[in-house]
């Protein structure tokens, strides 16, 4: 059985849950602001493949 890769990190996914985010997998902690790096917990917002909090998806 291959192992998930998390998107954000590249490790293995071995939590109990992960998250889809973009078709992909991720760590719950690596689902993050790509210009603040702050964790994105409920909602995020995505431009070329990138993910942004609400913030700074709008500058």
């Amino acid at each position: 059985m291959k192992m998930v890769q998390c998107a954000g990190c590249d490790r293995p996914i071995l939590d109990r849950f992960l998250l889809n985010v973009l078709d992909r997998s991720w760590h719950a902690k690596c689902v993050q602001c790509c210009d603040c790096r702050c964790n994105l917990t409920e909602k995020c917002f995505s431009r070329d493949g990138k993910l942004f909090c609400r913030n700074d998806f709008f500058k």
